[in-house]
């Protein structure tokens, strides 16, 4: 055998090697993540309050602890705590006032920057463009858990955790272009709120959750799947009341099986 020959085979198995090891990257590049998020608005203020919002569950059982969304136990006003509804197990926030103050504000142009400042309501003038008033309190939380790879994403409902699994699910446009494995689903979603109000007060919130896979090929890439849930009502309640619920799965890369 040649010098030439051996050199050629051994050039040939090294460039194998790191083809290799860039389709099928070290374990350690790849990762999993959860991600849930709530967040509730009033323009009005609320006494006796009670939200209870879905969520992320598998088989019954949360995969997101009241300690972790609130480690205080309370967030931005209300005492957190997870609850057993008929529904499943529910975030529930709490409070005996939830106030919502008007804010006054003004723009001010400073060296070519513009900043938002904020005034009293003896300054604010409602004819002024620069001057507006803010009638409305937001509340928002999130959390991240890190979760073992790989997620089901494709079809993560009953494989991964979901709000309402037992939902009935219809498919649906997405509101966004993705690839062809992306699909979305639209589904009634309960929940319950209970509070005094002004006649006039809008309560509307928004919760989410995201299975989230990455791992470095070449450079970062992934998939995921999501669940949002919405609602929007005028006035005081005490029921649970039907939300619109969506979700979204499919969403990303999908390597071949031959990679």
């Amino acid at each position: 055998m040649s010098r030439q020959y051996l050199l050629a085979v051994l050039l040939a198995a090294l460039t194998l090697t790191a083809g290799c090891s860039f389709l099928a990257p070290n374990p350690d590049s790849y990762t999993s993540t959860y991600d849930y998020s709530v967040g509730v608005d009033a323009t009005g203020t609320l006494e006796d309050v009670t939200v209870r919002v879905p969520l992320p569950q598998v088989d019954g059982d949360p995969v997101v602890e009241a300690n972790a969304v609130a480690p205080n136990g309370t967030v931005e006003g209300f005492d957190a705590a997870v609850v057993e509804t008929e529904y499943g197990p529910m975030l529930e926030l709490t409070a005996a006032e939830f106030v919502v103050e008007t804010r006054y504000f003004r723009f001010v142009e400073e060296d070519g920057l513009g900043r938002r400042e904020e005034i009293n309501e003896s300054a604010y003038d409602p004819s002024n463009p620069d001057h507006h008033k803010r009638e409305g309190r937001t509340v928002s939380v999130s959390v991240t858990r890190t979760a073992t790879y790989p997620i089901e994403t494709r079809a993560p409902v009953g494989e991964s955790p979901t709000f309402f699994p037992a939902a009935t699910r219809e498919l649906t446009d997405c509101r966004a272009p993705y690839r062809d494995e992306t699909a979305c689903f639209d589904y009634r979603a309960p929940v319950y709120l209970s509070y005094e109000s002004a006649e006039s007060a809008r309560v509307s919130g928004s919760v989410s959750f995201t299975g989230s896979n990455e791992w470095f090929a070449g450079g970062w890439t992934g998939n995921s799947y999501s669940d949002r849930v919405r609602f929007a009502v005028t006035g005081p309640r005490d029921e649970w009341i039907v939300a619109n619920g969506t979700t979204e799965v499919g969403r990303g890369n999908y390597p071949s099986p031959e990679r």
